[in-house]
């Protein structure tokens, strides 16, 4: 099973790499642009990955920072790649730029740690995902809902044990105790859900906690992500998720805060066997 890169992480990737070179060779944003014939607007975008660079653009650049063939090998070799679509891409409209990226991030991360209200999307069924993207999307067509759980399924071929492209994506997953209780459909589908959550448990790449309700309070207030990247070229960023909209953060100051609440749920959660007795036990009673 094979999963494509993450377009936009690759961006991103590849426009820190050129920053880096402009900022090493002393040379100013605006005087660039100049010598690109290029705006230092769309010069900064290409350098934050908001924008698809042209292989040509690219190409000039490493020339005028007089790049190492080495380096230069790499950033032309990311520049195609960035090109190519993600695997989600042509399937519909309603994949906003936030899900974009966070797809990105999936497809090029070592490690993800995820704390969730809901049961997280890379560990959902089918029917429990159709249910959760009918109910956050009242006016959500058939046609749709069915390329939106679509695109979900496809997601969680980064932590299928056959990914044939690189390792499997190990998985943190720790889930409040509510997600194993609100069923966003039928009793059939939650008893699914709850089934499917006890297998995914005993995955070597998984490992999937609970937070009882018994905890108390936590520092965490909504669903949040780390992703932990894979090259050495990229960087950690948190995924926070909110009604209708999602926040990125990359900064240190900013992951660490993000890694602090992790720290402070991680410690109050059951560990795997504790956490899939629980999930037996509330299966038993569904």
């Amino acid at each position: 099973m094979t999963v494509t890169h993450g377009p936009v992480v690759i961006r991103r990737r590849l426009g820190h790499v050129l920053k880096q070179l402009r900022v090493g060779r002393g040379k100013q944003l605006t005087d660039v642009a100049k010598l690109l014939e290029v705006s230092a607007s769309k010069l900064s975008r290409i350098e934050t990955g908001h924008v698809e660079p042209k292989f040509r653009d690219v190409r000039d650049l490493l020339e005028i920072y007089d790049a190492a063939p080495e380096t230069r090998d790499q950033v032309l070799n990311w520049a195609n790649e960035a090109k190519s679509p993600g695997w989600w891409q042509p399937f519909s409209v309603r994949v906003t730029a936030d899900l974009d990226l966070y797809i990105s991030l999936e497809s090029e991360a070592r490690a993800v740690l995820i704390y969730s209200t809901p049961i997280s999307g890379l560990l959902q069924t089918g029917q429990y995902a159709r249910d959760v993207l009918r109910g956050a999307i009242p006016d959500i067509t058939d046609d749709e809902l069915t390329t939106l759980a679509d695109i979900r399924m496809g997601r969680q071929r980064v932590v299928a044990p056959d990914r044939s492209d690189e390792a499997p994506m190990e998985l943190h997953a720790i889930l409040d105790e509510s997600a194993l209780h609100r069923s966003p459909g039928s009793a059939e589908t939650m008893r699914a859900q709850l089934r499917e959550l006890v297998e995914r448990s005993h995955r070597s790449n998984v490992v999937l906690r609970i937070l009882p309700f018994s905890a108390g309070y936590t520092s965490a207030t909504s669903t949040f992500a780390i992703f932990e990247p894979r090259s050495d070229q990229d960087w950690p960023v948190v995924n926070v998720e909110s009604t209708g909209v999602d926040t990125y953060f990359d900064t240190p100051a900013e992951v660490h805060r993000y890694r602090a609440v992790w720290d402070d749920v991680a410690a109050k959660a059951l560990d795997p066997d504790e956490s899939r007795q629980l999930i037996e036990d509330v299966l038993q009673r569904t």
